[in-house]
């Protein structure tokens, strides 16, 4: 299947501050070559990089996005709220997973409203629950893919149909003698 997700057109982004904690974390994931797999210190660069990336449909774009981002120019925590917000605005189908070391709410459910996949915990397990979240949007992309081509297949075969009894009809009124024993 041509519009199917693989691992090569698989974009995992990381934004966060802190490089080196993802570069360990990374240095531990096993398939972490078979991605395509860009770190982020600061959104700017991300953002100057994402505004350019392609938008195909069979292309992937899954960003785990820190809840501590870096220091403005005006020495403000950037708002990984508004983090969120951009990246949607700039590529709507791309798949946001938010983690941090603490869980706070209002920032969890604040970014389920504006469109994160999930959000998980900096802890031991973060490195499972990476490679989990990554096979699972892949593989919900597959399926909505497979869906979509069942229904174009199902609406060609439906047209093909009604098409021919169409046909049926106007041979039978134009030529009623062909029909007849």
């Amino acid at each position: 299947m041509a519009n199917r997700i693989s691992k090569h057109n698989t974009h995992v982004i990381f934004i966060d501050n802190d490089d080196s904690y993802i570069r360990d974390v990374l240095a531990r994931f096993e398939e972490v070559n078979d991605y395509n797999i860009k770190i982020y210190s600061r959104s700017k660069e991300f953002f100057e990089d994402f505004m350019h990336v392609s938008k195909f449909k069979n292309e992937i774009y899954i960003i785990f996005l820190s809840t501590n981002l870096e220091l403005d120019e005006n020495n403000n925590q950037v708002d990984v709220i508004d983090t969120l917000k951009r990246i949607k605005e700039i590529h709507p189908y791309a798949e946001v997973v938010l983690y941090s070391d603490n869980d706070d709410i209002n920032i969890v459910s604040s970014a389920f409203h504006y469109g994160a996949y999930t959000f998980i915990k900096k802890n031991e397990n973060i490195i499972l629950r990476i490679e989990n979240n990554i096979k699972g949007i892949m593989s919900q992309k597959n399926f909505l893919f497979q869906k979509e081509a069942s229904r174009k297949f199902t609406r060609i075969f439906f047209t093909f149909l009604i098409g021919l009894i169409i046909s049926i009809i106007v041979l039978y009124m134009v030529f009623p003698h062909w029909f007849l024993s």
